[in-house]
């Protein structure tokens, strides 16, 4: 499949995916929007609307008034990357093609998607998983920051492989399990204590990876905690430069 057919994919599963879990979405807490707004205020209805894209406490409570099969916002949001996914793809190949660069590459003047040069597209990929894992945990919004680092590293392991080194699409691959994981795991503790800690284990699992690849080693399981180690005696190292 060429990157045309692959984009045109993704933003098809990602739009059909997007537009099932609203519906999914309105059938299970119509109900309970229509109940609430009687009796408790249209302030508390308009928060089930947080519902849609994560699992805040008062929609465990809001699905027990549907019959409706129990909604999950990860449907929701493999849509939302799906269709972003696609998107970049595809105007990245509009934009070569108006530049009369190769779609092959997609990539302008030694820059991948335009704008990224190669030997700084994972390292971007990196920042912006940690800013959006650390954002997350402040104001939930954020966390976009982080699925738009996900879809990058996607697209690096996917699309641009031929572009980035060894080094890269072991780093990629590893953000993306890690992100997946911690993302699947973060939907079903929402509100616990226990999301905090997940949380807080992605922050270091990524910084743990962005150490060991700014010096240049490669990742695995079999040597994560002497990478941890490692990453613990940079941020001594930085905070005696400070003293």
């Amino acid at each position: 499949m060429n990157l045309r057919k692959l984009s045109l994919v993704l933003m098809l599963i990602g739009t059909v995916m997007t537009v099932l879990s609203l519906v999914w979405f309105l059938l299970a807490y119509a109900e309970a929007m229509d109940f609430i707004g009687q009796y408790g205020g249209a302030d508390i209805s308009s928060k089930l609307v947080a519902c849609l894209y994560s699992s805040p406490p008062i929609c465990e409570g809001a699905g027990f008034l549907s019959d409706a099969p129990s909604y999950s916002p990860a449907v929701f949001w493999i849509g939302v990357v799906a269709l972003l996914a696609g998107m970049i793809i595809y105007f990245s190949l509009i934009k070569n093609v108006a530049t009369k660069a190769s779609t092959d590459s997609i990539t302008t003047n030694g820059n991948i998607l335009g704008f990224i040069p190669e030997h700084k597209y994972t390292r971007t990929t990196y920042i912006m998983m940690l800013t959006g894992a650390v954002g997350g945990l402040l104001v939930s919004p954020l966390m976009v920051v982080g699925f738009v680092g996900f879809i990058l590293g996607l697209l690096g392991l996917f699309a641009f492989k031929p572009r980035l080194s060894d080094l890269d699409y072991n780093h990629l691959a590893a953000l993306c399990i890690v992100f997946t994981a911690a993302f699947m795991l973060l939907l079903l503790v929402t509100g616990s204590f226990v999301f905090l800690l997940v949380g807080l284990i992605q922050i270091a699992l990524f910084y743990i990876g962005f150490n060991s690849y700014q010096q240049g080693r490669i990742i695995s399981i079999g040597n994560l905690r002497g990478e941890a180690r490692l990453a613990l005696q940079s941020i001594s190292e930085r905070f005696s430069r400070h003293e």
